[in-house]
């Protein structure tokens, strides 16, 4: 069942795509609301409840994704933890892209799912709330954060 629901996400995203045009740098909203949809589907499937988007979270998600493409990390620029971007922050993943078929938001929550911290990260049943960002530095990189409590 969890299989025919992602593949239905799939072939219903790839519809859009086809019918309105690849995922694009000025879509950087859409890809966040994407790979909300997608967690929240993993969720669904596991009888979890869905995650809302936190404002305080989206800031910090924000600020982490284009912090990322000074330095991919979970240390922030500056030295400090990735936590203290935020004290909401609970938990952090981060994506790099070199491309636009991997900054896809069904690519990057797979690639997490298929990481044993990431997936924790996405499958915590006490987190409820998380911000999701992509950042373009202008020469093919992106990066894509998500903030969780």
């Amino acid at each position: 069942m969890r299989r025919k629901t992602i593949r239905t996400l799939i072939m219903l995203t790839a519809i859009v795509y086809m019918l309105f045009g690849a995922y694009s740098f000025e879509c950087k909203a859409t890809g966040a609301d994407d790979v909300l949809t997608y967690m929240n589907a993993a969720r669904a499937e596991a009888g979890l409840p869905a995650y809302t988007v936190d404002e305080t979270l989206q800031e910090a998600a924000t600020t982490r994704a284009a912090e990322c493409a000074s330095r991919f990390s979970h240390t922030r620029p500056n030295g400090k933890a990735w936590y203290t971007v935020s004290s909401s922050s609970k938990g952090e993943n981060l994506a790099h892209a070199r491309n636009v078929e991997q900054s896809n938001p069904e690519n990057v929550v797979l690639a997490w799912m298929l990481s044993p911290k990431h997936k924790a990260n996405v499958m915590r049943q006490n987190f409820s709330c998380v911000g999701i960002a992509y950042y373009d530095n202008g020469c093919g990189d992106i990066y894509i954060a998500c903030e969780f409590k």
